[in-house]
């Protein structure tokens, strides 16, 4: 029964489509079922995270790759009508999946081919500011397994102006002139992405499909006073003791800091040292295999507790961390969604919420860990 109701369901989506489709942008050929043979091809394209391709995962009843405006409409009305889910495909950047996997029956709109535009990257590096990129890299070892930290940073100047500065504030770091390569503030966008200086063409930028695939894990914290020496040599240790996750940590400042937390969504602004991104990747499928290293990772975020922010603990978004919460759509939609709203929005949450319920009453636009509406 339940795959007749399935069948059912996409069918009158099929035909609701086709229906509101423009004759001059027909839609027949841009939608995808499970018995297409590009189905697959297409579902797979922008999956990142292995997690999330696997055999048990729940597919879309279709997907729409939308090339013309009318194709989106389309999809809205049709999905409004047809009472069910409609997810809108992320660009690959969706560490939880949630924009092409749901706990229930779904459809994901693709919209990578909407008014596409070509670039001209050598066009774009002739205003480029030349800066100076330096990766320093110091390890140590613990216990007779060594542990790695690196420093990377993009400096918008040159070498005479940098080494004085890094060694004079930095002098630990030991900082040389080997150790830093000039180039162009796009060239450095490959160079942070771990290309070999010089190798690649900028049109590698380009290419959407990574060079490799893997099972991930991501969280995320902040940090607004320096972490004690006990509680650094504390971390080094609990990282050689799980060996797999990585800890990254970047600054905040600059003109982040002066702009208002309430002026945009994003709130995290002044008064944070760092944002902290814990990062764990794997090769390795089977749930047994997943559940080891995303334990690893929440190992490591419970380390750190004492060392972050507090009520609430932060989050960043882009981060997107399932861990903090599930919002089910139900009639405690409300208070689902502040669990993890108020991490990832602080003070601004209740306001999303507002204008949320305003332009979205009927809560249209959703997923696992959306802005909820406020209760009827």
């Amino acid at each position: 029964m339940h795959c007749t109701h399935e069948n059912s369901t996409q069918e009158g989506l099929i035909r609701c489509l086709v229906n509101w489709s423009i004759a001059s942008h027909p839609i027949s050929s841009l939608i995808y079922t499970p018995e297409n043979s590009s189905y697959s091809l297409v579902l797979q394209s922008y999956i990142r995270n292995l997690l999330f391709n696997t055999s048990t995962t729940r597919k879309p009843l279709l997907i729409v790759t939308a090339n013309h405006i009318s194709h989106v409409q389309a999809a809205i009305l049709c999905a409004k009508d047809q009472g069910i889910e409609m997810k809108v495909r992320s660009g690959g950047h969706d560490f939880e999946g949630l924009s092409y996997v749901s706990i229930v029956p779904f459809f994901m709109l693709d919209m990578f081919k909407l008014n596409s535009v070509e670039v001209n990257i050598e066009e774009e590096i002739a205003w480029v500011q030349a800066g100076a990129t330096l990766d320093v890299t110091n390890s140590s070892k613990v216990g007779g397994l060594t542990n790695r930290a690196t420093f990377r940073c993009l400096f918008l100047g040159d070498f005479e102006t940098l080494l004085p500065l890094i060694n004079k504030n930095f002098p630990l770091l030991g900082l040389q002139k080997s150790d830093c390569h000039e180039m162009s503030w796009i060239e450095s966008i490959l160079f942070f992405y771990d290309f070999p200086n010089g190798t690649p063409p900028l049109d590698t930028l380009l290419d959407r499909q990574p060079s490799s695939l893997t099972y991930l894990k991501r969280k995320s914290d902040y940090v607004k006073k320096p972490i004690p020496r006990p509680g650094l040599e504390g971390l080094w240790k609990k990282m050689v003791e799980l060996q797999t996750p990585q800890l990254n940590f970047m600054p905040y400042g600059g003109r982040m800091v002066e702009i208002p937390a309430n002026v945009t969504a994003f709130p995290h602004r002044a008064g944070n040292l760092f944002m902290l991104q814990y990062a764990t990747n794997w090769n390795e499928g089977g749930r047994e295999r997943a559940k080891h290293y995303i334990d690893l990772t929440r190992k490591l975020y419970k380390y750190m507790t004492p060392f972050v922010s507090k009520n609430p603990r932060e989050a960043f978004l882009n981060c997107r961390d399932i861990d903090l919460g599930i919002n089910h759509q139900g009639p405690k939609s409300y208070v689902q969604g502040r669990r993890y709203g108020i991490k990832y929005f602080k003070g601004n949450f209740d306001r999303l919420v507002r204008i949320k319920t305003r332009v979205d009453p009927l809560n249209f636009f959703r997923n696992e860990q959306s802005i909820p509406t406020l209760p009827r």
